[in-house]
């Protein structure tokens, strides 16, 4: 059946144009197709399919850059609900260019996700560790943070569903996948479940924040005033012992009704702590601290127009909306001490009786603010494919399927088939912030991607990126970090320093949305494998604008498939094999040289066509004697050398 498609309208100085509307039905956009009638179902009609690599034609759906993206994959899960809005701090880039990035795992399609846990992977700089095959814990957990300490020893702290609390597990350094459960729990109140936290460190201490569940079986509590609040608590021994959770000064019944799970966020460098607690309808509000958490100044840095707001009391003419946050924030502390928060906004208005994303109106972008840019502003938006307004002048369509939740029953609402919204998050949301040494500020998130539909009609979403290079004064057009359109990647997390390129984990599987949240009845919503993908972008890549937004009805862009090295092989010295993960920019036959110390070549090896983005590549030096040789690997314009041992 002919489905209904929700026009937005959008801030189109920040989108580049990208050529003609097609002329013809073959070329014509999907948004054209829904509103002549002249598309019912979309199965066989996609915008994902893709030309061979090297192929510059047109399908017979209309132009659009001929590029796909490739990823290292470091792992899987079958539970799939990462986050309720805010991501977190789930991958860490170590000073000496190693990574370990954490999230919730599960080996089984059960849907009671019996093994649910903390998984975590490792980059040696080069390559990844096997997929983790079961969780960090010794009972079943979910929401990891993870750390390390200046010992060296890395940590997970997750939470545990049934019984409230945190479960605090250690290893002995990165890269063992051999783990310990300390007795005891974190973060347990006698008042009710604590669960979802967000926690960083400073050295030896651990700070971290945790909300009551607030579910049907666990019933309420209130403190000071305020309804299953956000607590917050510390150690300064490595979590071995707490402080009791308590609020943040200023946090308060006087503008907070209630709380929210994963509303929150923290960040933590030098002697500087940073939390913000935010949430639909409610204010967002900055605690900062610049001596470790031993005092505190709070800053409401963007308040709702409703405080202690209860859904319905308030009249608010539908014509003018009153916005707000998602709670999906995030927040960093750059090289200068600054603070940076980002995050997506929905809007209120008092005939929303049915609590679906349609109100969100214009306010669909991602949002930034920093203490020295302190007036709220759009970091990055959706992206319009087509460059073509719909009837009603919007420039950003995607379906109603897209953007409405779950109805009461746990079915599509609104006479639907399918509902993907994520939870009671905005049209841009799960943001990321990271920053580099030159102080330029990236953000991730993930959106809908305008024609790309599951066979409910419902958008695929991609994760997007953006940078500034004046502390959020103004921000690069938004690029598409994935570009994968034919199935759904999410849940971004970057690491909170970014080195010549920006690394990110992310999820990926072939539904729009999660089983945990879309499935309802019918099994809308398969409870399937999920991808946990590592991508390393080139900075300057990005400043290029190499990456592009992939969009439809313009001729693609040939680009130089460049070889970056992500970073020196491992291991090496080596024996047999060694591998070194590299980025394409874009696809092309790649080769591998092996030349001795005078220049010799002994050995070469054809590596295959690789396409666009990060690639694992193995090196075989079984047949070669000790001593120092380099490795060539070359495109077709262009080569990179780096030197190796091998030692028998």
């Amino acid at each position: 059946m002919k489905r209904a498609i929700l026009l937005t309208a959008v801030m189109s100085t920040m989108i580049v144009a990208y050529g003609q509307s097609p002329s013809d039905l073959h070329q014509a956009s999907a948004k054209q197709l829904i509103q002549k009638g002249q598309l019912d179902a979309v199965d066989g009609f996609r915008f994902d399919q893709t030309p061979t690599a090297e192929s510059t034609t047109p399908t017979s759906h209309g132009k659009y850059r001929s590029e796909v993206y490739d990823f290292v994959r470091v792992g899987n899960t079958y539970y799939d609900l990462q986050t309720n809005a805010s991501i977190g701090r789930r991958a860490l880039l170590h000073d000496d260019g190693t990574i370990s990035v954490a999230w919730t795992f599960s080996s089984t399609s059960s849907t009671t996700w019996p093994d649910r846990g903390s998984a975590v992977n490792y980059y040696d700089g080069t390559s990844w560790g096997a997929e983790p095959t079961a969780r960090t814990e010794n009972i079943r957990t979910g929401w990891p943070s993870i750390g390390m300490f200046p010992d060296g020893t890395m940590y997970t702290i997750a939470h545990d569903a049934t019984a409230g609390g945190l479960v605090l597990s250690r290893n002995t350094g990165k890269g063992n996948t051999t783990w310990t459960t300390d007795a005891g729990k974190v973060a347990t109140h006698s008042g009710g479940n604590m669960i979802w936290n967000r926690t960083a460190n400073l050295g030896d201490k651990m700070f971290t924040l945790v909300n009551f569940a607030g579910q049907a079986d666990d019933p309420d509590v209130k403190i000071k005033g305020i309804t299953n609040p956000t607590l917050y608590a510390m150690s300064n021994d490595k979590g071995k012992t707490w402080t009791s959770l308590d609020l943040l000064p200023g946090y308060d019944s006087a503008r907070y009704l209630d709380g929210g799970g994963d509303n929150y966020a923290i960040d933590a460098r030098d002697s500087i702590v940073a939390i913000v607690i935010a949430g639909r309808y409610k204010d967002v509000t900055l605690f900062k601290s610049t001596d470790s958490g031993s005092t505190w100044t709070t800053s409401i840095i963007d308040s709702f127009a409703f405080p202690r707001f209860v859904w319905g009391s308030y009249l608010v003419d539908v014509n003018n909306p009153v916005t707000c946050n998602d709670g999906s924030v995030d927040v960093l502390i750059d090289n200068n001490g600054d603070v940076h928060v980002a995050g997506g906004r929905v809007s209120y208005s008092d005939d929303d009786t049915t609590d679906d994303l349609a109100r969100s109106g214009s306010f669909f972008g991602l949002y930034h603010w920093s203490e020295n840019q302190p007036n709220w502003k759009v970091c990055g938006l959706p992206i319009d494919m087509d460059d073509q307004p719909a009837a009603s002048g919007a420039a950003y369509d995607i379906t109603a399927e897209t953007t409405n939740s779950m109805g009461a029953d746990g079915n599509p609402a609104n006479g639907l088939a399918y509902a993907a919204r994520y939870g009671g998050t905005s049209i841009s949301t799960h943001s990321s912030l990271s920053v580099d040494k030159d102080n330029n500020i990236f953000v991730t998130w993930d959106a809908p991607v305008e024609f790309t539909f599951n066979d409910y009609l419902a958008n695929y979403r991609d994760v997007h990126i953006s940078y500034s290079t004046d502390g959020g004064a103004s921000w690069a057009t938004t690029q598409n970090a994935t570009q994968i359109r034919s199935q759904e990647a999410v849940f971004a997390c970057m690491t909170k320093k970014t080195d010549d390129f920006v690394h990110f984990i992310f999820q990926m599987d072939a539904h729009p949305g999660t089983n945990l949240q879309n499935s309802g009845t019918g099994n809308l919503h398969p409870n399937v494998e999920n991808t946990i993908y590592y991508a390393a972008i080139p900075v300057q890549d990005l400043m290029d604008s190499v990456l592009g937004q992939n969009t439809l009805n313009f001729e693609p862009v040939v680009k130089e498939s460049k070889v970056f090295v992500v970073s020196q092989n491992q291991p090496n010295p080596f024996s047999d094999i060694t591998n070194v993960v590299i980025y394409m920019r874009a696809g092309s036959d790649l080769t591998c040289t092996v030349t001795d110390a005078t220049g010799k070549v002994v050995s070469t090896q054809d590596m295959g066509f690789k396409g666009a983005g990060n690639h694992d590549i193995s090196i075989d030096g079984t047949d070669l004697t000790s001593g120092v040789y380099f490795y060539t690997l070359k495109s077709k314009d262009s080569e990179v050398t780096k030197k190796m041992q091998i030692v028998k």
